[in-house]
């Protein structure tokens, strides 16, 4: 574990666009902040159906290796967002074996404004350590 035995918590708000990732800070009231916002590759033309589908497979793989790439300190991580979009990035992380022993949730939510996103976030953790 850490050396202080406190989890640390991230939330992820994403669809097929952008992520924002929110993490509590360090300081002891447990605030919560926009850690980053990632942006996905878009727009492929040209070419076959099958060339520009596995240019998007491609693109999105690096889209949610992209995101995981920051939360792998994160003991407790919440996905949400609109769609399909955070079961996909859920089974992206259960295949990768540094996201094995974390506890993942997903939930659904449309469009929020990032101060909806943190409460969204600062809510879900702290019924969790309730």
């Amino acid at each position: 574990m850490k050396q202080n035995d406190k989890k640390q918590y991230a939330g992820v708000w994403l669809d097929n666009h952008k992520a924002i990732i929110i993490s509590s800070s360090s300081t002891e009231n447990g605030d919560y902040k926009i850690l980053d916002k990632v942006k996905a590759n878009e727009g492929h033309s040209g070419g076959s159906e099958h060339s520009i589908n596995n240019a998007k497979q491609s693109d999105l793989l690096k889209y949610f290796k992209s995101i995981s790439s920051r939360l792998i300190n994160y003991d407790e991580i919440l996905i949400f967002g609109p769609g399909k979009s955070q079961e996909q990035f859920q089974n992206h992380l259960l295949e990768d074996a540094q996201f094995k022993s974390k506890q993942i949730s997903i939930d659904s939510a449309e469009q929020l404004t990032d101060p909806q996103i943190i409460a969204k976030v600062r809510a879900f953790f702290k019924s969790r350590q309730s």
